[in-house]
């Protein structure tokens, strides 16, 4: 029948009592006095549907956080709530109460909270209003008991002196929450190891030359570390040595412990000789990779080193790299391949093998030189050289020398070969005997009695070409690949 018009409540004025105040305010968070502002404000100018969600909505705030605020004022008797399905709430007249008699009312579970809050630091600091409240919400909401609120709160008075912040404690008091911790026993147990936390990471930030106190978040990483990645103590101090070599920070610090443990056996505790290990190994692939010109350190070439260190020693590595420098790093493990395969197992045996190699190499380069071609050599001139020196018994010099017969041949490897097998079987083996055969051989030469030369197996076989390319053991790879390719 009667009714303002729409927008009334806009221009109007909403009454506060003045004993709201002096007596109420004070002791209450910004959202509790706003919360009930409003909901004062809707007592004298209903709106019609209003319901908690809407409330949230045009007070900004999450649903949960208007019915704490709610439940705080009925605490201290100034609303009751009259219904859960849908939430509805009556104010109380502070006039009534005062003409009454009555003063604030007391919820004396709260205040016997309150008391024994302020016992926690010998009365020497009084919480406010807000911060009692905010423990307060730990026993409600949280399910934490009282006794363990207080047992909390003389921990981070310990951990940080009793000026610390409620809202420091108050992530500590989720975490308790979250792992059940609601038992005095419980609660000692998870303390100490929080207690183990604060001062790991105080130890941490020693050591990285920081002079802060432990944040919480720093406080969160430091228990990762330790509770989920399986990192002793002993052994996140030992890995701070690798900040070193660049920003000293728990973020810099944080990304060396998660490649250490990517790398490390699923589920395995990493302890400091562990962490010592690890760094040897990156010092030893550093070295590996600076020989080989491969560049910086990765994951993927720590996963490529770890593979090869499981079948070679680190020295074989090495020496490997050192031939295969300014190639694919997969040569390496190519190399170490076709060693293994030709019976080579010890630092020893490669280092024979490499200098029997370039003494190779040399001589056949300066066969070349005697011929005047600039072609290179492959596995069959290689072998060949090897049966002239180990099957057939000529030194080097020998070899050289026999090679001037045969300038201009041809194929002077495939000539070569025939004249030092004939020169074996007729038993020649020095210079002088040498000289006499090429002397009988052109006197026959002369006289017309020298036989057509005879076409060996030797003779045939295709010689490859490496025409420009220095002779090195990683210059043949790819025909050792093949070698392996057609042994397998």
């Amino acid at each position: 029948m009667f009714g303002f018009e729409e927008g009334f409540a806009l221009f109007d004025m909403t009454p506060v009592d003045n004993q709201f105040i002096q007596e109420y305010l004070p002791g209450a968070r910004g959202e509790d006095v706003k919360v009930y502002l409003y909901g004062l404000m809707r007592c004298y100018h209903p709106e019609t549907g209003m319901t908690l969600q809407q409330m949230s909505h045009e007070l900004n705030m999450e649903e949960e956080a208007v019915l704490k605020a709610y439940r705080y004022w009925e605490r201290r008797g100034l609303v009751q709530r009259v219904s859960d399905d849908p939430v509805s709430y009556r104010y109380v007249s502070l006039r009534r109460k005062m003409m009454a008699g009555e003063g604030p009312a007391l919820d004396l579970a709260y205040e016997s909270f309150a008391d024994s809050l302020y016992e926690v630091f010998d009365h020497s600091r009084r919480l406010h209003g807000s911060e009692v409240r905010t423990c307060y919400e730990w026993v409600e909401d949280l399910g934490l008991p009282p006794e363990v609120v207080i047992m909390l709160l003389k921990h981070m008075e310990k951990k940080r002196g009793k000026n610390f912040t409620i809202q420091s404690a108050e992530q500590l008091a989720a975490q308790m929450a979250e792992e059940d911790a609601r038992t005095v026993e419980a609660a000692e147990a998870f303390l100490s190891r929080d207690q183990a936390v604060y001062q790991g990471t105080k130890a941490v930030l020693k050591r990285l030359g920081k002079r802060n106190l432990p944040s919480e978040d720093q406080q969160k990483m430091y228990r990762k570390w330790v509770q989920e990645w399986g990192f002793t103590p002993e052994a996140i101090e030992e890995a701070c040595a690798e900040t070193a070599k660049g920003d000293p920070s728990m973020g810099y610090l944080d990304a060396i412990l998660k490649s250490m443990r990517e790398n490390a056996e699923p589920g395995a505790a990493i302890d400091e000789a562990g962490v010592l290990e690890a760094r040897q190994e990156a010092e030893k692939l550093k070295k590996v990779l600076k020989t080989a010109g491969a560049g910086p350190v990765d994951e993927e070439k720590r996963a490529w080193y770890r593979a090869l260190r499981k079948r070679y020693a680190e020295e074989m590595i090495l020496l490997a790299a050192r031939e295969c420098k300014g190639r694919p790093l997969e040569d390496v493990g190519s190399m170490l391949q076709s060693w293994e395969k030709k019976g080579i197992k010890t630092p020893g045996d490669a280092k024979d093998y490499i200098r029997d190699f370039r003494a190779q190499s040399e001589t056949l380069r300066r066969l070349r030189e005697i011929w005047g071609i600039q072609a290179g050599q492959g596995s069959a001139d290689r072998a060949m050289l090897t049966a002239w020196e180990k099957e057939l018994g000529f030194s080097t010099e020998l070899i050289l020398f026999a090679a001037e017969t045969a300038a201009g041949a041809e194929k002077p490897m495939a000539y070569l070969n025939r004249i030092l097998r004939e020169y074996a079987e007729k038993g020649i083996r020095t210079r002088e005997q040498i000289e006499e055969e090429r002397k009988r051989h052109q006197e026959r030469k002369t006289a017309g009695t020298v036989r057509p030369a005879k076409q060996v197996i030797a003779q045939q076989y295709a010689q490859r070409d490496y025409s420009g390319a220095e002779e090195s053991l990683a210059d043949v790879l790819d025909v050792l690949r093949g070698e392996m390719k057609a042994n397998a």
